[in-house]
């Protein structure tokens, strides 16, 4: 019978041997291979570096580490230190290879690009970042337009002597459109005309709604009419725009007029719309004009819905 014994003094090791086993095949370990410096981490790296063709190298070799992707200070410094060098090759060639990556299609990182090159100076690139954001998967949103346009980038082009184009003019007008600021929408659209740029139909509709929601509606008359004084057609946004807000208003006998103009181009409000203005004719007696509405609702080309038709007769047969 075999004895279990030397089984037990094999596997009764002192502390000692155990410590002097280990630092023996450390030794070995080392002398069989070579050893590998630790880095230090991406973030104090770039911390340190001072050599802007390095910086930059070591940003593009890390642009997909997450710990630095989401590090703010991290991007303003060595943008800051770039700029300092007047290295703006180097500060467009890095950004723009971030909105490249997936952290592209987000839309707070594009607008932290845009901060950064409006920082750098680089306005035009800043603006030019605005207006290809789609490119990159991301859509354009009052977020991105209320510090693009509204807080410093606007003054920034007109101090740099850079004239704003027509698509700027608009987003700046959107931006105060959204802050209730409709007087000043419409003062920027009178700054438009003296710097020989014309307003087109989308400002018209931006002016005309900023009007509306801010509760002058007789200016937004008076913008309306400048509108076909300079030759311009109204399009099926404005005709939106100003048909829902005389409803809302009560000028219910120019929102059918409108109305029906616009549904003999076959431009037809939504449907929100079109009932709230049944109900006020109906409310006001105007039973006939009413139906004229429906009629011509009944034309549309493709046709509503049938339940949707169905919910405007039954305004007038409640």
């Amino acid at each position: 019978m075999l004895s279990l014994r030397p089984t037990r003094r094999l596997c009764n090791f002192s502390p000692a041997a155990v410590a002097t086993a280990a630092a023996a095949a450390s030794e070995s370990n080392a002398k069989t291979s070579p050893s590998k410096p630790l880095l230090a981490p991406a973030l104090d790296r770039l911390k340190s570096e001072r050599n802007p063709d390095k910086l930059f190298h070591l940003f593009n070799a890390n642009a997909t580490n997450p710990i630095l992707v989401e590090n703010r200070f991290a991007f303003d410094d060595t943008v800051s230190r770039l700029a300092g060098a007047r290295r703006f090759d180097y500060i467009e060639r890095l950004l723009d290879h971030q909105l490249h990556l997936p952290q592209g299609r987000r839309e707070g990182f594009v607008v932290r690009i845009i901060k950064l090159y409006g920082k750098a100076g680089m306005t035009q690139h800043a603006v030019d970042t605005f207006y290809r954001m789609h490119l990159f998967g991301c859509c354009r949103t009052v977020k991105n337009k209320r510090w693009e346009i509204g807080t410093g980038l606007w003054n920034r082009m007109l101090l740099k002597g850079l004239m704003p184009s027509l698509a700027t003019f608009n987003v700046r007008i959107q931006f105060l459109v959204c802050m209730r600021r409709a007087w000043d929408a419409n003062a920027t659209m009178g700054l438009m005309r003296r710097v020989g740029i014309a307003p087109d139909e989308a400002t018209y509709n931006l002016v005309i709604k900023g009007f509306c929601r801010a509760g002058f509606i007789d200016m937004a008359k008076k913008v309306f009419d400048a509108l076909l004084g300079e030759g311009h057609k109204p399009n099926s946004k404005i005709y939106q725009t100003m048909i829902h807000y005389l409803c809302k208003s009560g000028d219910f006998n120019l929102a059918y007029t409108m109305c029906r103009d616009s549904m003999q181009k076959n431009w037809f409000p939504n449907v929100d719309t079109i009932c709230m203005l049944l109900k006020s004719l109906k409310g006001i007696g105007q039973i006939n004009r009413a139906r004229t509405i429906l009629m011509l609702v009944k034309r549309r080309k493709p046709p509503f819905s049938s339940d949707h038709l169905t919910a405007m007769w039954s305004i007038l047969n409640s």
